[in-house]
Formats: structure tokens, C-alpha cells, sequence
């Protein structure tokens, strides 16, 4: 593929499209950055993921793509500063050269992103959804949803112990819709 053109054989009309960057391990923040100070609309995906760390609930920022951040490119102009910045392994695509995604999918993946700018993955559970635990004393039983109790997470879901419905109130963390 040849990349090599000149300064004055662009046009103001020359279409920036968007491509996926693959960025070496955990340098995903990085290469934003990086591409940013070079004047490259970049789009890094970020969400919020809980997890039980000894006992405690750990919440932790993480890209929604590790190693992958989406970056507008006009390719001519752009293709040697992105595979020379620093993190950056490369642009994805073929052996005859980066291909561009259609711009619907960075639209769509926007469009989820919340007042505190991360995407919103978990859907919203409705009275009487079936719910399973995946951790704590519950593991593995079903439940369900009954409602949402907090705004920092707590629910109460029935489950069906000794042959009757318990509420028991748990974090949301700990449940995972089922169909």
C-alpha cells in the first residue's frame, strides 16, 4: 500500500474515517493521549467494572475493548504519526492495508455512554425478571427481581428457600439475569 503523498494533494473535502488502533498491553489511555496532542479525534470506551476482591467489592475503570481505542483518520496524512506514536502496535486491518469501520459503530457504542461518560452495559432489570447469584453465600441460586432498593447498587430479589420466597438483599453486582 502507498502511503507516501504529498502535503498539497489534499483537499478539504478528503474524508476522515474511522479505524480501530490495537495498542500494546494497558497503554490504551496512552496512545489517547499521544493522539490527541497530534490533533487525532480519538474515541477510547471506557466502562466501570465491579468485581469481589477478598470479601470487598472492588470497582475499577477499564476500556470496554482492551488493547483497542477507535481513532478518525484522514490515512494519507495520518497513517505514519499513528504507527510511530508510542504504544500504539498497529492499525487494524488487512495485508493490503487498515480498514476503515463504518461509523455507525462508534455512533452506537456513544450512544450508551452515561452522564458520567462511561458505556452502560447492564440492561434494567423489570419485577419479576429470573435472576441468578454468581457469587457470595447464594452462588448459583435463582431468584426473582424485585426491586432496585439503593443507589449504590443493593436489590432485592425472592428466592425460593425451604418452600417459601425469601427477600434477600443483595449487591447488584452479584446477579446476572437469566434469559
Amino acid at each position: 500500500m502507498d502511503i507516501h503523498i504529498k502535503m498539497n494533494d489534499l483537499n478539504e473535502g478528503d474524508l476522515r474515517l474511522w479505524y480501530v488502533i490495537q495498542t500494546k498491553p494497558g497503554n490504551e489511555q496512552r496512545v489517547e493521549i499521544n493522539l490527541s496532542n497530534q490533533g487525532i479525534e480519538t474515541f477510547l470506551p471506557l466502562f466501570k467494572s465491579c468485581r469481589s476482591c477478598h470479601g470487598r467489592l472492588v470497582q475499577k475503570i477499564m476500556p470496554l475493548f482492551p488493547n483497542y481505542l477507535f481513532a478518525e483518520l484522514l490515512l494519507q496524512l495520518h497513517y505514519y504519526k499513528v504507527k510511530w506514536t508510542r504504544g500504539v502496535k498497529k492499525i487494524l486491518g488487512t495485508e493490503n492495508g487498515p480498514v476503515p469501520i463504518s461509523e455507525k459503530v462508534v455512533q452506537t457504542i456513544r450512544a450508551r455512554i452515561g452522564s458520567d461518560n462511561l458505556i452502560k452495559l447492564e440492561e434494567e432489570l423489570q419485577e419479576g425478571d429470573i435472576v441468578q447469584i454468581t457469587s457470595g453465600p447464594f452462588k448459583e441460586f435463582r431468584g426473582v427481581f424485585q426491586k432496585k432498593i439503593s443507589d449504590k447498587g443493593r436489590v432485592r430479589i425472592l428466592l425460593s428457600l425451604i418452600g417459601a420466597d425469601i427477600p434477600v438483599q443483595i449487591p447488584k453486582w452479584q446477579i446476572k439475569k437469566v434469559a
